[in-house]
């Protein structure tokens, strides 16, 4: 479901360092908001303020969200909280394997070349 950007209250937040929205931005409008943010019945924001402000920031008049029927202002803290507490960073051997991979497929890779010229092989020996 999606509501207006403007319709969503934000009250206080238990997360204050937000990072780098800006680069969460730029995800964003390259692929989309992969996950909805959520709000409670009165469209006060429950998790995804870093979301809401990137789409916030982009000037989008809508975003994505899911509705949470919560009762009390514990509840609401109680899910911020966990939908938070729960998220692993990646490892040094992670961030590693990203990179690489990363690295295989920019156009300035020795795979990324390859792959070219094997297409372009690939599609002069099957032209009819």
């Amino acid at each position: 479901m999606k509501v207006r950007v403007s319709e969503i209250k934000v009250k206080e937040r238990i997360r204050k360092d937000l990072g780098d929205i800006k680069s969460l931005a730029e995800s964003i409008q390259k692929y989309g908001l992969l996950q909805p943010i959520l709000i409670d019945l009165n469209y006060n924001l429950i998790s995804g303020y870093r979301r809401y402000l990137a789409i916030r920031s982009l000037g989008w008049e809508f975003i994505e969200v899911k509705i949470i029927d919560l009762n009390t202002e514990k509840d609401r803290y109680l899910l911020e909280l966990e939908e938070n507490k729960h998220r692993l960073n990646f490892s040094e051997q992670e961030i590693q394997l990203s990179t690489e991979i990363m690295q295989r497929y920019s156009e300035n890779s020795f795979f990324y070349t390859l792959k070219k010229i094997w297409n372009q092989i690939w599609e002069k020996a099957n032209e009819p």
